[in-house]
């Protein structure tokens, strides 16, 4: 099975409130899918949470996601924010300790 592109994607957190601690936050991807076995081509999706990404590849609960080009309103936010987005490995995971 081929991988699931996103394109104009976005990191968002999933089900967060005000009260959910930092290291308990869960974060998802927001995009364009392109071949979804669920969803016709350029329906945007939200995911479930992210578990694990390398390079441009995240894998959330039932899918690997390819990255494409990210969502150009997101990285002008990243920057603003003083955010760094790699185009290497653009969604780091936080490791908890």
């Amino acid at each position: 099975m081929s991988n699931v592109i996103l394109k104009n994607w976005s990191v968002r957190g999933y089900n967060n409130t005000p009260y959910t601690a930092p290291e308990c936050q869960r974060f998802c991807l927001y995009g364009e899918a392109y071949g979804h076995p669920r969803f016709p081509d350029g329906k945007e999706i939200t995911t479930s949470p992210i578990q694990a990404s390398v390079k441009n590849l995240v894998e959330t609960n039932n899918t690997v996601y390819e990255l494409g080009e990210a969502d150009v309103s997101y990285l002008l936010w990243c920057e603003e924010n003083g955010i760094k987005v790699d185009s290497e490995n653009p969604v780091k995971i936080r490791k908890v300790k």
